[in-house]
This record gives C-alpha cells, sequence and structure tokens, in this order.
C-alpha cells in the first residue's frame, strides 16, 4: 500500500487556518461501517474522544484461518480535517510500534485514512489489562511464581524497544495486557511523543497536565522521557506484582520524594533483588543510570529468567504461607524439657519474706550482655536546627536510608515484655525554618536482621498543623546491611514566627510506644523569623 498524505485535499493555507478553528464535531462511527472497502467493523472493544477500537474482520485475510482474519482498528482522527500536530503524533506512534517486533510488545500493522477518518490496525487480543487483574486480586498479591513470569516478559519488551532508541514513556498496567495463554503485551509505544507535546501545548496554556502514579520526577516535572523513566514505572509495577500495592500508595513520585516515603520491603526478595527493586525505584535519574536488561539481571535469578507461562484464568493469589508443623514426637519432647526447666526454676526462686511489700516495676532496662550499652531514655539536648536535606549520598552518609517510611497504624502489645531499643543512638540534627524538613539521624552499633522501631511527633510550644506536619505512630527499618537511617519531619512555612518554639521526635521499639521508660525523644527547635533575617 502507498503512503498517503493526510493533506491531499486540503486548498493552500487550510490546515493552518483548521488549527485555529473549533474542531469539527466527529462523526459516528458505528459497528457495520466498511472502511477503505476493507475493513468491517464488527463490535466496539473500547471507546475514546476520537472513536475508540473496534474489531474489525479484513477482507485480505480471508485466505487465513479464521482467527486470524480478524484485527483490532483504532480510530485516531474523525471529522474534519486532520491537524498536521496531530498527525505527526500518530504517525510517530504508529512507526515507533511497527519497528518492535517482539513476543511482548503489541504487533501493529497498517496506517490508513478513508476520507476524513484516519486510523491504524493491529494484532488483536483476548485477554485483560494488567491493571484489572491486580484489581481483581486485591488486597492480595499475585502468585509468586506468576508474578516473575509477567515480569520477565515485561523486562524483556522495554530491553528490546530500548535497545532499538524507542522509549515507551507513559507505561503504567492500563499499557500492558495480558493474553488468555498467559502472554504480556505492551501496548501504546510511541504515545509519549504525542503526550509530551500535548503536555507543553497545556503548560504553554497555563493548564495542569495529567499525571501517573508510575510517571518519575522528572516527568512530572516536565522533561523529556528517557530510558530511565521507563525504568521507574517497571520498578514499580515489578514491586506491585510482588506485594500487592503501589510502592507509594499510588502517590505521584514527587510527593514521594518530597515526604521521604522509604519502601516497605516484600517478602521473600533477597538483599541483591531488594537493591536492585529500591535503584529502579530511585527519585533521581543519576541513581536509575543502568539499563533495564542490566537491572533485570540483577532483579532477577536465573531461574526465573527462564520462560513459563501461566494461563489468564489460573493467575491466583499469593498462597498464604503454612507454617512448619512440628512432628508429634518431637512436640512432646519439647513439651516435656519446658515443663521440667519450669519445675527447676521453681524451685530454685526464693521465697518471699514474711509481710513483704512487692516492690514496684523498675523503670530500669535490661543491657544485653556484650551489647552497647542504651542510650538515655530522654534526651533533652535540642536537634538544633540544621543543615538542608541533601538527596546526594556522601561518604558519611553513604549507609543510611535516604526516606522516610509512610505513617501505619500500630497497635501496642500490651503483653509484650518490656526490652530496650536494640542499641540506638539519636545523633544531633540541625533544621532551619527555611527548610522543609526536619532531619533526625539514628545509629545502631548491633546489626539485626529486625531492624524496625516506631516514631510520631509529640507537640510542644509548635503547633502541629502550622509549624509542622504532625505523624503519628510511624514503623521504619533500619535497611538491611546498613547501620545508620534518617527520619524526617515536614515543616511548614512560617514567616511571621515571634519567638522559637519546638515539638518533640519520639522514638521507641514497635510496640512499647506506650511502655514506661522505653521512648528516645529529641527536641525540634524552630528559630523565630527574625533569627532567620539575622543570619541572612
Amino acid at each position: 500500500m502507498q503512503p498517503f498524505d493526510v493533506t491531499k485535499d486540503r486548498e493552500p493555507g487550510q490546515a493552518r487556518s483548521a488549527e485555529h478553528t473549533p474542531p469539527e464535531r466527529a462523526p459516528a462511527i458505528e459497528v457495520g461501517q466498511v472502511l477503505r472497502d476493507r475493513y468491517v467493523l464488527k463490535s466496539r472493544l473500547g471507546t475514546g474522544e476520537t472513536g475508540g477500537v473496534f474489531r474489525a474482520h479484513d477482507r485480505f485475510r480471508t485466505t487465513l484461518p479464521e482467527p486470524h482474519q480478524d484485527v483490532a482498528l483504532k480510530i485516531v482522527h474523525a471529522g474534519g480535517v486532520c491537524p498536521e500536530q496531530t498527525f505527526a503524533n500518530v504517525r510517530s506512534e504508529f512507526y515507533d510500534a511497527q519497528l518492535l517486533s517482539h513476543r511482548n510488545v503489541l504487533n501493529v500493522y497498517e496506517l490508513d485514512r478513508d476520507g476524513d477518518v484516519v486510523f491504524f490496525t493491529m494484532e488483536l487480543l483476548a485477554g485483560e489489562p494488567l491493571s484489572d487483574v491486580l484489581e481483581r486480586l486485591r488486597p492480595g498479591a499475585m502468585d509468586r511464581a506468576q508474578a516473575w513470569q509477567l515480569i520477565r516478559q515485561l523486562g524483556a519488551g522495554l530491553t528490546h524497544a530500548h535497545e532499538r532508541g524507542i522509549v515507551h514513556g507513559d507505561l503504567k498496567p492500563q499499557d500492558i495486557f495480558v493474553t488468555r495463554e498467559g502472554e504480556l503485551r505492551i501496548l501504546n509505544f510511541g504515545r509519549a511523543r504525542g503526550a509530551a507535546a500535548a503536555s507543553q501545548s497545556r503548560l504553554e496554556r497555563g493548564d495542569q497536565a495529567p499525571a501517573s502514579a508510575y510517571a518519575s520526577c522528572e516527568q512530572l516535572e516536565g522533561r523529556r522521557a528517557d530510558p530511565r523513566d521507563d525504568l521507574y514505572a517497571l520498578a514499580c509495577i515489578c514491586y506491585e506484582l510482588l506485594s500487592g500495592a503501589h510502592p507509594f500508595d499510588a502517590r505521584l513520585a514527587t510527593v514521594a520524594r518530597d515526604y521521604r516515603a522509604v519502601l516497605l520491603r516484600p517478602r521473600g526478595l533477597t538483599g541483591r533483588q531488594w537493591r536492585a527493586l529500591q535503584q529502579g525505584l530511585s527519585w533521581h535519574r543519576a541513581a536509575r543510570s543502568i539499563s533495564v536488561n542490566a537491572w533485570m539481571r540483577r532483579l532477577m535469578t536465573e531461574k526465573l529468567q527462564k520462560h513459563s507461562l501461566t494461563p489468564l484464568q489460573e493467575l491466583a493469589q499469593q498462597p498464604s504461607v503454612a507454617q512448619p508443623k512440628m512432628r508429634w514426637r518431637a512436640a512432646a519432647v519439647f513439651l516435656v524439657a519446658t515443663l521440667a526447666g519450669a519445675a527447676i526454676l521453681a524451685q530454685r526462686r526464693p521465697a518471699p519474706a514474711p509481710n513483704a511489700i512487692a516492690a514496684p516495676p523498675t523503670a530500669a532496662l535490661p543491657v544485653a550482655q556484650n551489647a552497647a550499652p542504651a542510650p538515655a531514655q530522654l534526651d533533652d539536648a535540642p536537634a538544633v536546627a540544621g543543615t538542608p536535606v541533601s538527596s546526594v549520598p556522601n561518604k558519611e552518609t553513604a549507609k543510611e536510608a535516604p526516606r522516610l517510611e509512610p505513617a501505619a497504624k500500630v497497635t501496642p502489645s500490651p503483653i509484650s515484655p518490656i526490652s530496650p531499643i536494640s542499641p540506638i543512638s539519636v545523633a544531633p540534627s540541625r533544621v532551619t525554618s527555611d527548610d522543609h524538613f526536619a532531619e533526625i539521624r539514628l545509629h545502631r552499633s548491633v546489626l539485626k536482621k529486625d531492624g524496625s522501631f516506631t516514631w510520631w511527633t509529640e507537640p510542644a510550644t509548635a503547633k502541629p498543623g502550622v509549624d509542622y506536619v504532625p505523624e503519628s505512630v510511624a514503623i521504619q527499618t533500619f535497611p538491611t546491611g546498613y547501620r545508620a537511617t534518617r527520619l524526617y519531619v515536614r515543616l511548614l512555612p512560617q514567616p511571621l514566627r515571634s519567638h522559637r518554639s519546638y515539638f518533640y521526635v519520639a522514638i521507641a521499639k514497635v510496640g512499647h510506644q506506650e511502655t514506661p521508660g522505653t521512648v528516645i525523644r529529641r527536641q525540634v527547635w524552630l528559630p523565630a523569623s527574625g533569627d532567620l533575617q539575622a543570619q541572612r
């Protein structure tokens, strides 16, 4: 088929004037119509602003087996003259997609027009979008083995595109299709060019550009998409497949970055896999400067890279982890040993003196043998107003986690024994009123597998919601292999603060925030506006 010129029926200057006149109402495209005397529209698969997507019978395919005689036909323009920019965007999307012949990328066939209707055809798929699959499985996560199958295919499709210089730029679960056989297809390659042009036009008019929770900070800030932005979207989708939830609770990357949100580690990942996933979810392109292919090799083991498929209808939730059952003989021996030990301890315990008054429980905390001494339980030294938060690690802070964990409600355990935070010390911090965050650094002297602690803010002279964003009980974890981490409290601009004020950041072991004697507190001082002006 000869390439066509969408402007061939225009008079000179018609294209320019059409761009400045209201668009004509698109004619209704109905089932039963025949386009180009070739495509018979059989049913509507989806709707859209330009006319939607149809299942169409291709009369040129009558010699093929019946399942291959139908195609998907997408209407990209209908009614009136097609503006030059619209057609340029369509043509870019079409040719970018046509260059990608891969089993995990949607195949497109032809770009054509019938009168004022512009359309292109593509392979007809039977299945459903990945977004629908994830929604159906919530609140649980997908079976881990099945999730790895989809991740492998998704990485393979993106690698193939990037090796040919093509960036998706708008990847999200709605743009990923899972067939009945369990094969994955990436849709809408090349659409990012048109989206970028449209976004620029909106910005010039002062409109708000649409945002996606899978878009990187750079894209949300208006920069042109590159492969590192596809890597961010890929990492978000991988995290969602493995955990059942978006890594930042569907918040925009810029919002998560501003609040220094810390990721929760999905169960079952090795240290290497977790570090790879964190790298892909970095908020700065420099930290994501790695190819998708190399990143996938870090994330996937050799066993997971092998090709395997699960039919769509068999995709299921991750089965609950069953606790290993102890054999009855071993259980009996364990029970006998426990009872015997309890009896011996009871015999050795001295009897209380007559008329003795039971002493109240002491607030002193036990210190583990050979362990570093626990820090003071109340640190009255103020966290003097500090240095601006830097997102670029240096040698001193290279082992620190850069993000804050989102708040999570914690139910205290009243029957848990009192135990201190595994030796944690709180480093002095500085906060100034023109900073966006109060930064508190924590260090631990012992590396433990479970390095979780809980923290919250407590009001004082500083006003919650006026001087700072109050934080309810939140859980944060020392990253595996790291001795230090940071937590951040969002500060609010307050140019009229007449005197210094402060609030507290409290830190405790998970489940013991209401237990006396187990809480470490730091004062965060906020200077008066006059002090800030004097500094300047």
